[in-house]
């Protein structure tokens, strides 16, 4: 605090928080003029307690956005960049690009949510902008320019899945395999009896094949031609090969044109990534059509190793190290489906049970007469 003429002015030092999440100290200084020292002093008090809290800057919605994209989604992996970064431009910046962030509030997200669900999008749609949108104001709160998360305990749609889960048969998925040409064959066999991801899949190479061992080593995916590791850390992992998914590969490296070690082992001519969605609507889908099936995806090949491999008593555990899962939760209620006839089987072995129970009652009640 100093004199100045007949009146005071004071000085303090407060943090001034910046857009893109960077702190510095500012000088403050304030002419009071004509007033007593006391008052003076009162006001400086009230300045510096002011200043020790963080100044927050005003920030939008959009700028916020732009220190994400810049500082936070280049750590994720490239499949995950790509379809977060197409619903920050095609949903989030529109909506609320121009807003402040303290206009971003729970009441104006739950209107949002609600708007996308009366457009009818499919509620997993609406999930996915959620969380992409709580991912984002998530950091907003760590850089300190909100208190709290307005995107939490937002109402959401119930999950429903567009379609119904279904896996193949045994005898299903040997007249599928028998009526595909020997590529997509190879294609298709590989993943119901490893129940590798589609990326893993087409990520193979032949150097990943070690047929001394009987393993398939997965250290790849590959995501709309781009080249990355696996999902997660569980990802990467050493497949044991059974010998129907070994002379399955065999036979396709014997009339296959490319066969060098760093050759993908289920490229193109040209030795490029193949479209796996191509290979399904060109081989899969028509087949299925044939034989009267639904249409079955790399999803329900996935899907029908888990199933398999549950209905014949392997172990949980093991079946997640298999498809590379970090949580044997997900291997069980978002890929395993219950067989028919294991159905029916725990039904008979039920009733089994109860019948030999009430007969050898029967028989102690009849002695004991």
């Amino acid at each position: 605090m100093i004199r100045r003429g007949k009146g005071f002015a004071i000085r303090w030092r407060e943090t001034q928080l910046f857009a893109d999440g960077t702190k510095r100290f500012v000088n403050r200084c304030e002419a009071l003029g004509p007033v007593s020292k006391r008052k003076a002093v009162e006001i400086l008090n009230e300045r510096l307690a002011e200043a020790r809290a963080v100044q927050r800057p005003i920030v939008t919605f959009d700028e916020l956005a732009t220190a994400w994209r810049t500082t936070v989604l280049p750590m994720y992996k490239y499949s995950s960049r790509i379809t977060r970064e197409d619903t920050l431009d095609r949903k989030l910046v529109p909506r609320f690009g121009k807003l402040e962030l303290t206009a971003v509030s729970k009441r104006e997200i739950q209107s949002y949510m609600a708007e996308l669900n009366r457009a009818e999008y499919a509620p997993h749609s609406i999930h996915h902008v959620h969380s992409v949108l709580s991912a984002i104001l998530g950091k907003a709160v760590e850089w300190g320019y909100l208190d709290s998360n307005p995107a939490h305990r937002v109402e959401l749609p119930k999950l429903v899945p567009v379609r119904s889960k279904w896996v193949l048969t045994p005898a299903q998925a040997r007249q599928l395999l028998e009526a595909l040409p020997l590529m997509p064959r190879t294609m298709v066999g590989l993943a119901i009896l490893t129940g590798m991801r589609r990326g893993e899949l087409f990520a193979l190479r032949w150097k990943h094949f070690d047929e001394q061992t009987s393993c398939l080593s997965i250290a790849e995916a590959v995501y709309d031609g781009h080249f990355d590791t696996p999902k997660t850390d569980k990802s990467k992992r050493l497949l044991p090969l059974s010998p129907a998914s070994i002379e399955l590969l065999n036979r396709w490296k014997r009339s296959s044109k490319r066969k060098g070690r760093d050759d993908l082992i289920f490229g193109t001519r040209a030795g490029k990534v193949n479209n796996s969605q191509n290979i399904l609507q060109r081989y899969v889908f028509p087949v299925c059509e044939r034989l009267k099936l639904p249409r079955a995806t790399w999803l329900t090949f996935r899907r029908t190793f888990s199933s398999w491999s549950h209905d014949r008593g392997v172990p949980d555990k093991v079946t997640a190290e298999l498809m590379g899962h970090s949580r044997i939760y997900t291997t069980l209620n978002v890929y395993t489906q219950v067989m028919n006839a294991s159905l029916r089987n725990g039904a008979n072995r039920i009733g089994e049970e109860l019948f030999a129970t009430c007969s050898q009652s029967e028989e102690a009640g009849l002695l004991v007469n």
